[in-house]
């Protein structure tokens, strides 16, 4: 349920930044006149002005970090380029956008695309464009929404787009850390006395990036023997931090260098590995999506982030003719670069069986999932799964393991067990499944006999490509994306925002089925609440035909408690 609203009359900090005057009355009234009541307050400087001074304060910060960053890079190989890569990409965004504002979002998008340097810099790059497209597509869900909950939206859009980047997301890199400081930041926004502090909200998630990034050498091997933490961690971090000396806080401190860590021995016959980046101009997203698997059978630490305008491929492997060649056929190639990187360390063994894990939210859902080969993990909306239990049935899972959240809180908890129980003869990976159709769509594509990377990038793709809305009511007023809600109002969501406000549940799933219908579609999935009304899946599958002909409809008998209705698009 939304959470509602209130304004903070007292932040703690001006909009500039400064400490709040904490002098007496009395002592002000001595040292200084009274305000001019003509003369109108000053305005706390705009979003587009913060976003430019924390870009060219972020590309400074990076820059004189850039060799300490460098001496930590042991993940995913040892090659001392993390910091001269994030140094090159944002450095590159900054020279090439004289101004960050809505008229060159647009610029600043293609920057980051053709400005991505190595595996860090591809992330970051996505994390920027992910920022660019939710203010150019969703400008007036944020313009409703307070100050620091704006923080927090932007930072979990951040997180999730490098998840949707990387082919196989691993636990104890920067796409962790993006996570935890999200989460925080959400957590923060939650509570109406920091919601309108965008400061309050930047500083929570300050906290949480430092303390995920302190865990990452107890989740990573590679890592704790080193005795450093991750460097894109690192620097994830470093851009927290400057996001809150933007905001007024205390100013983010470059890294200094410390020695280098030693670099993991190889076998003298290990093959020579590549890093191959280049860029691709009117590649439609399918055909991507294509590219993006075949490079993951090819090679590893895939990465993939842009659209049809333009789009940055990112691959380490042997065959370093292999990757480009498979880009020949699908788009424009240019900007090939092709770096030599050391002999290929071995990955982990793998072994035979695989168990899918799915989190559900209702007995029908456990059902559905079950009969498509998972073992269902079911819990109500008004307890978060049981911690616990989830690490029982990931722990006694045989052979590799496929985690489906199927919601955040979910999904950053699978996360944090995955890392725990990994082993070096078992291999667990955790599909960023935000909603429960996410997680249908995932296990319809699953293969027993494929490999496992295979596996993974297959299921993360048909993940994320679907779509997803829901139905529920209002149990407390809030104030929402949509706008203000009373009790008892049925509210519309469409990926997770909510974006519709009425009193009919049939209006109102209709108007959410044609926001889905809007970008296109072939299978529509219903799932049925508890309290769904009934018929309400027949007359919204009715509607949905009415205006798209050749729409195939799904329907399956949830059971979930807080949604009358789910909605999910392919």
């Amino acid at each position: 349920m939304p959470t509602p609203a209130r304004r903070n009359p007292s932040p703690t900090r001006s909009a500039e930044g400064r400490p709040m005057d904490e002098r007496t009355p009395e002592e002000r009234s001595t040292a200084e006149p009274a305000p001019d009541p003509r003369v109108r307050p000053k305005r706390p400087p705009s979003l587009w002005l913060l976003g430019d001074a924390w870009l060219r304060r972020a590309a400074r910060v990076i820059s004189d970090s850039a060799d300490a960053l460098n001496a930590m890079n042991v993940f995913p190989i040892s090659d001392a380029d993390t910091g001269s890569n994030l140094e090159l990409t944002i450095g590159g965004i900054a020279s090439s956008v004289t101004r960050f504002q809505r008229g060159t979002l647009d610029d600043v998008v293609q920057a980051a695309i053709l400005s991505a340097h190595g595996n860090s810099g591809a992330i970051v790059a996505e994390m920027f464009t992910s920022v660019c497209r939710a203010l150019a597509r969703t400008p007036e869900q944020l313009a409703v929404l307070p100050p620091g909950a704006v923080v927090a939206a932007l930072l979990r859009t951040v997180s999730d787009a490098a998840n949707q980047a990387v082919a196989e997301p691993v636990v104890g890199t920067i796409l962790t850390v993006a996570d935890e400081a999200a989460s925080a930041a959400t957590q923060a926004a939650r509570d109406p006395a920091r919601s309108n502090d965008p400061l309050a909200v930047a500083i929570a998630a300050q906290h949480g990036a430092h303390d995920a990034l302190a865990r990452t050498p107890e989740q990573l091997d590679v890592l704790g023997r080193a005795g450093v933490v991750d460097a894109g961690g690192q620097a994830f971090v470093l851009l927290v931090d400057v996001l809150v000396e933007v905001l007024g806080g205390p100013a983010a401190e470059p890294l200094t260098v410390s020695s280098r860590p030693a670099t993991p021995a190889a076998g003298d016959a290990a093959p020579m590995e590549y890093e191959v980046m280049y860029a691709l101009r009117g590649t439609p997203t399918a055909t991507l999506d294509e590219l993006r698997r075949e490079l993951s059978v090819l090679g590893r630490s895939v990465v993939v982030v842009g659209d049809e305008a333009v789009a940055q491929v990112h691959v380490h492997l042997v065959d370093a003719g292999a990757a480009i060649e498979a880009a020949l056929d699908r788009g424009a190639l240019s900007r090939i670069r092709v770096t030599a990187l050391g002999p290929l360390l071995p990955e982990e063994p793998s072994v035979g069986g695989r168990t899918l894990v799915a989190v559900v939210a209702g007995p029908g859902l456990a059902e559905s999932a079950a009969a498509m080969g998972a073992v269902p993990v079911v819990h109500r909306p008004s307890e978060a799964v049981s911690s616990d239990e989830l690490a029982r049935v990931m722990a006694a899972a045989h052979g590799d393991v496929v985690v489906l959240p199927n919601d955040p809180a979910t999904l950053s908890l699978s996360r944090k067990l995955a890392g725990q129980l990994r082993t070096e003869t078992r291999r667990i990976a955790v599909i960023p499944t935000n909603a429960q159709v996410q997680g249908l769509a995932a296990l319809a594509v699953h293969e027993p006999s494929s490999d496992f990377d295979a596996t993974v990038v297959a299921m993360s793709s048909a993940a994320g490509h679907a779509r997803h809305g829901a139905v529920t009511v209002a149990e407390r007023p809030a104030m929402t994306m949509a706008g203000p809600c009373r009790v008892g109002d049925v509210l519309g969501l469409v990926q997770g925002d909510f974006v519709e406000i009425g009193d009919s549940v049939v209006e109102v799933g209709a108007r959410v089925i044609g926001r889905l219908l809007a970008g296109g579609g072939e299978l529509l999935t219903l799932i049925s609440g508890e309290r769904a009304p009934v018929g309400l899946v027949d007359e919204l599958a009715r509607r949905a035909i009415a205006a798209s002909r050749t729409l195939e409809i799904e329907r399956i008998e949830g059971g979930q408690s807080r949604y009358l209705v789910l909605v999910g698009l392919e």
